[in-house]
């Protein structure tokens, strides 16, 4: 499988999938120490894979720990990056509630030890930064519903 990332008239395609796993007031996020920001888990969409197959997986690969349930919570068509570096991402947005198995602590990216996942106040996610910043929108969809948002930074 080929991870769905292009580059096409000069700017770079993208397909990401990404959890939003939630365990109370609390949202699961990653950074490193050199970021300056937060995100969220997940990956590229690969070729022949569907987007909750590749959700499941990137969680495994990540962090380890069975998914739990996921539900589609929100499709962002994101559109970042400095004028050299434009890139065109859509990115299909799962809830999920934490795995039991998941430490209540922060913890190393499995699949990435430059990275850490720590626990981010559901208070703070705008004032971070999380991003894509849809996710503060999203963690707001109810239960049963998807939105689709657009984002241009």
């Amino acid at each position: 499988m080929t991870d769905i990332r292009l580059p096409l008239g000069g700017l770079k395609f993208s397909v990401r999938v990404a959890v939003l796993c939630v365990r109370g007031n609390y949202l699961l996020a990653n950074t490193a120490r050199w970021l300056g920001f937060w995100f969220l888990p997940g990956g590229a969409l690969s070729t022949s894979e569907d987007v909750l197959t590749c959700a499941a997986r990137e969680w495994l690969e990540e962090t380890g720990t069975p998914p739990g349930q996921m539900h589609l919570v929100g499709v962002l068509e994101n559109f970042f990056g400095p004028p050299e570096k434009r890139q065109h991402e859509i990115g299909f947005y799962f809830r999920m509630e934490a795995p039991a198995e998941l430490p209540d602590v922060g913890f190393t990216v499995l699949d990435n030890p430059d990275y850490f996942y720590d626990w981010v106040p559901l208070s703070e996610v705008a004032s971070r930064p999380v991003y894509p910043l849809a996710v503060a929108e999203f963690l707001k969809v109810r239960p049963g519903e998807v939105r689709h948002l657009v984002e241009r930074n």
